[in-house]
């Protein structure tokens, strides 16, 4: 019997086995002819509309057959070939010629690749290939010694937003391959655009091919999966441990004791069985991930070997980012979800009194999340925010500006949008326009002033709390100080509420104020009781949204708690979408989005670079603005919280930011300090075409 092939190879991500006719979907990832017949079909029957589209079973993203037929168990085969996933086996049993012989219509066999000329090679055009003067110095792979050998692969230089457009220029700010389109459009501003050439030459001549972080990452995730592997067993051993105590003390007592053990059995299983399907669920979520960097890892790694040096930046560019979005999926469907449990048995004592008993016992699971996880899954994330980071700016020391590309770029015909004035928050420039200092700041002061909470009236002017001096602090629209506004207690947080004058104030950790502002005048309506350790507070429609240490709550105007939303530790502060009718909160160093109707989560954000996310604010478009209070900056996160900016390393004169208000109409916004000299910074987007 002949011995299996030890070389790994390319594992589909649904049937979890290796490749057999893989299929490429638009989105980039590639499953079995036959696995993705099945799940579209079983999809399609499922779904609430006959549409003619069907999400990546990985990614979601909506996926529309290449050929239109209506006939959906055809439609997977309309989608092209990958090639490069193809098993190694059948590979194998594939007759390579020599690309040059067949032109003058020979049929020899190839021994060689040139990773130049992306051509397969005989033995005597070998020789003459390394002879001739203009190809003596390509780089050449053979092919029947090469384990992993990649035939036949296709790497696409072409612009997928734009269609027919070359990759030919690279943002060193936005870590993205572009095409000249993109280049006019998107990244007209960019102070870090260089030809792809050069990117390609500099990057690859000095940057590692990243191996360590690739086998790490998936030794990562072997971890993972084998601490559930082991959360597994260790639940189906305690639960055998209990099963088969409680029977022993069932054989002991009389007959009524066989109806008892029968109630006891069945309760178990259901309990037990629950988690155990959770964890299988979070297991299949690793897996999957699993599988995707082993498959990354195979592609990188022989990648390198074979293809040229354009290729093999191609093939890495992609795949990081690729294996990004599959791990920002992962950690969203396992993060929080528990791989290790625990089995209390508890037994009735009272055996005299056996035929009043209505329960033989009944089981508690406690569960925990592993030290070995937890720390697996900082690591990956630690693996793919350094693999996100190259190439990176402080590679192109002669990095290029876009208006240094325009010049070549002058051919092209590009329809772009009348300039307006509005700023794209994305390209332009943010400084700091107006600082104030503690001792800008008039009144009686008990102590240093922490600026916990803000909003923006309909006169452009700001209403901010001050936590420690026990008030509201009013600026104009200038940001110069007017007055204030004593508020019996410590006041945290401020929202506005349905109707322009009414606002709410978050008091001494446990309830909240009603007021009306009018004419100048602060006057109150009611006092409602909230949830202990209220934080932050938001107000949409009829509802009051408040953040404690470890929940959102919902209540009405009137203080009935209607909805809990567990999260993390530590105190939230947070804002709200009243176009989405959506929630934002942190959630441990993550901040989440949340749709207000059904608790679900819209994305979940997590950058290595922001940690300790403290103030919360959107801007008329819903784009996200975030203080990291332990990292000392503010970031920017797209409505989809697809990507992210940072808008500030550092801020001029805080330190720890804590509070930040966004005004809702100007492209300008607040930032606050914790007890700081510097109280209040105002920053202003501004177009650095101008």
């Amino acid at each position: 019997m002949a011995e299996a092939d030890p070389r790994p190879e390319y594992r589909c991500l649904i049937c979890t086995s290796p490749y057999k006719e893989p299929r490429l979907l638009p989105c980039g990832h590639t499953f079995c002819c036959r696995c993705l017949t099945s799940y579209i079909e079983a999809e399609h029957v499922t779904a609430d509309e006959d549409r003619h589209f069907f999400p990546c079973p990985v990614c979601e993203a909506p996926i529309n057959p290449y050929d239109g037929n209506p006939t959906v168990s055809t439609w997977a085969t309309c989608f092209p070939k990958n090639n490069s996933l193809v098993s190694l086996t059948a590979q194998s049993s594939d007759v390579l010629f020599c690309e040059p012989c067949l032109r003058g219509k020979e049929s020899n066999p190839a021994e060689v690749t040139c990773t130049e000329c992306d051509e397969k090679l005989c033995k005597q055009c070998r020789i003459c290939h390394e002879r001739n003067k203009a190809s003596a110095s390509h780089r050449l792979v053979s092919i029947s010694g090469n384990v992993g050998q990649l035939r036949n692969v296709t790497v696409y230089e072409i612009c997928h937003k734009h269609s027919g457009k070359p990759l030919d220029v690279y943002c060193v700010d936005h870590s993205a391959m572009c095409c000249s389109v993109c280049v006019s459009v998107s990244h007209r501003q960019c102070n870090n655009v260089k030809p792809m050439e050069d990117v390609i030459k500099k990057t690859m001549a000095k940057q590692s091919p990243g191996e360590t972080e690739w086998k790490e990452l998936t030794e990562e995730t072997k971890k993972m999966l084998d601490e559930d592997d082991l959360g597994i067993t260790t639940l189906n051993a305690k639960e055998k441990e209990a099963s088969a105590e409680m029977t022993d003390r069932i054989q002991k007592a009389k007959d009524k004791l066989d109806n008892l053990n029968a109630r006891f059995q069945s309760d178990l299983e259901d309990k037990c069985g629950i988690y155990r399907q959770q964890l299988l669920s979070r297991r299949k979520y690793i897996n999957t991930f699993n599988i995707n960097a082993e498959n990354a890892h195979l592609l990188t790694s022989r990648s390198d070997q074979q293809l040229s040096e354009r290729h093999r930046f191609f093939v890495r560019e992609q795949t990081k980012h690729q294996i990004s979005g599959h791990y920002r999926r992962m950690d969203q469907n396992t993060k929080n979800e528990p791989n290790r449990f625990d089995i209390t048995l508890n037994i009735e004592e009272t055996v005299d009194e056996i035929m009043k008993m209505k329960t033989a016992g009944n089981v508690d699971v406690t569960s925990t999340l592993s030290p070995v996880s937890q720390n697996a899954n900082g690591r990956i994330c630690s693996l793919i925010g350094s693999l996100l980071l190259t190439p990176s700016a402080t590679t192109f020391s002669d990095s290029t500006s876009t208006s240094d590309l325009m010049g070549s770029l002058q051919h092209l015909t590009v329809q772009t949008t009348p300039v307006t004035a509005a700023v794209d928050v994305w390209t332009g420039s943010v400084s700091c326009v107006h600082t104030v200092n503690t001792g800008t700041l008039r009144g009686e002061l008990e102590g240093t002033p922490w600026l916990r909470g803000g909003i923006f009236t309909d006169n452009n002017e700001l209403l901010i709390t001050d936590y420690c001096n026990r008030r509201l602090v009013l600026f104009d629209d200038k940001y110069s100080y007017t007055r204030e506004y004593k508020v019996n207690g410590r006041p945290t947080d401020i929202a506005r509420g349905r109707t322009a004058d009414e606002i709410f104030v978050a008091v001494d950790k446990k309830k909240i104020r009603r007021y009306t502002l009018q004419n100048g005048q602060l006057s109150v309506i009611n006092t409602i009781s909230s949830p202990l350790n209220t934080c932050g507070i938001a107000v949409l429609g009829d509802n009051i949204l408040v953040g404690t240490p470890d929940s959102v709550e919902v209540m009405s105007i009137e203080g009935k708690v209607t909805k809990s939303i567990k999260r993390g530790e530590y105190s939230t502060y947070l804002a709200v979408s009243t176009y989405k009718s959506t929630v934002y909160h942190r959630d441990n160093n993550d901040v989440v989005c949340r749709r207000l109707d059904s608790g679900a989560v819209v994305y979940r954000y997590r950058d290595p670079g922001l940690r300790e996310p403290v103030g919360i604010g959107l801007d008329q478009y819903d784009n996200m603005y975030v203080c990291g209070y332990g990292s000392g900056n503010v970031y920017l996160v797209s409505p989809d919280g697809s990507r992210g900016r940072v808008l500030m390393s550092q801020l001029s004169g805080i330190t720890r930011p804590y509070c930040i208000v966004v005004h809702p109409t100007k492209q300008e916004f607040v930032v606050t300090s914790n007890q700081e000299s510097t109280v209040l910074e105002v920053y202003k987007f501004t177009d650095n075409s101008i």
